[in-house]
């Protein structure tokens, strides 16, 4: 019980900060689809570097909430 408090304690964000990382978010990953789109490199290099960078995107937005 104690560890399942502990584990909805850490995950909420006080004062909007997961609101706003959560926008900051959503906008990266649509400046990335983007990006995706209009690539003129091949389509493999250009999925692989959007697959980066989402999961760079990721771990910074995750490494920001805790």
């Amino acid at each position: 019980m104690a560890d399942e408090e502990a584990e909805q304690e850490r995950l909420s964000c006080g004062e909007g900060g997961c609101v706003a990382e959560l926008q900051r978010l959503g906008e990266r990953l649509q400046e990335l689809e983007r990006q995706l789109r209009e690539s003129r490199v091949p389509a493999v290099e250009a999925a692989t570097d959007y697959c980066q960078q989402l999961c760079q995107g990721l771990t910074v937005t995750q490494a920001g909430m805790q």
